[in-house]
């Protein structure tokens, strides 16, 4: 839900990394040489499927758990795997060089779960258990906080297209800039905060499997439940502001206009949880309902 600039690296630059990490091992680099070209054409049919919403058609390889064969050209799925464990992620491999990239890109925000979380590693948004051959593209590697790499997305993968959680580098730019996420503010009693709950409401103009796709990162990335934490922490804060405010007989709209409406503009992306906060107590609080 964050959007993030497409990487700078190429899958040809990937491959040529990891391939120039590749030592002691020369019957795998001669078969990721050999395959090159084919892994290259990849990232072309991944991007355009990406920028649609398609990725969900790419067929996941169909091995049992045990099983390692043949991927592509004479690779295996294990060999695929161990381009990115050892020749892309290790410290002292010419590919961690991408891996740094891509992780600074974030600036220490996942776009998965708005900044709630600070990015630990990245997620391969295709998983590489399944899709191998993926393993070292560059617009597949999202980086990821831990909460959302491993409890939110895991190893799992759309079937259909409304199960497709947002593509951060590739999706259709409606998903970060129009507002789909939403607050309400239920005021507590006898002076006592009150509660929020976010909930998802795409715009009417989207169509069936957009508004399924919301629903889909809102839920598997626990959502209401984050941003509802994030605001409760804020909300003792902002309760003290406008009570004295209110102490010094400054009109409603006057506060709101001070207090709620520069925090809404100023929210870092129209889905944040702040601005969906302050939109919710700007209605109860200050238009007296």
């Amino acid at each position: 839900m964050m959007r993030l600039k497409a990487p700078k690296h190429s899958f040809l630059n990937s491959i040529d990394k990891c391939c120039d990490g590749i030592t002691g091992n020369n019957v795998l680099k001669n078969k990721v040489i050999q395959s090159k070209n084919a892994l290259e054409a990849f990232e072309q049919v991944y991007s355009a499927s990406g920028q649609t919403g398609e990725l969900f058609t790419f067929a996941p390889l169909k091995c049992g758990k045990n099983d390692d064969p043949v991927v592509l050209g004479n690779l295996t799925k294990s060999e695929l795997v161990k381009l990115y464990d050892s020749y892309f992620v290790g410290s002292k491999k010419p590919g961690r060089s991408i891996y740094n990239s891509l992780m600074l890109a974030a600036d220490e925000k996942c776009p998965f779960c708005g900044g709630i979380g600070r990015p630990r590693n990245l997620d391969h948004y295709l998983p590489k258990a399944h899709f191998p051959f993926f393993s070292v593209l560059p617009i597949n590697l999202v980086p990821s906080c831990r909460d959302c790499n491993m409890d939110g997305k895991g190893q799992g993968f759309a079937i259909s297209k409304g199960m497709q959680v947002i593509q951060p580098y590739l999706d259709d730019l409606k998903f970060f800039n129009e507002q789909w996420i939403y607050a309400s503010y239920t005021p507590g009693v006898n002076d006592e905060p009150g509660t929020f709950v976010y909930s998802v409401n795409p715009p009417e103009n989207w169509d069936i499997e957009e508004k399924k796709r919301v629903h889909t990162h809102f839920k598997d990335f626990d959502l209401a439940v984050r941003y509802a934490t994030k605001a409760a922490e804020e909300l003792i804060t902002c309760l003290t502001q406008i009570n004295s405010l209110k102490s010094l007989n400054i009109p409603d709209n006057q506060i709101k206009q001070a207090l709620i409406e520069p925090v809404i503009a100023q929210a870092p992306f129209v889905n944040h949880w702040r601005r969906g906060m302050y939109q919710a107590i700007g209605q109860i609080l200050l238009n007296g309902d």
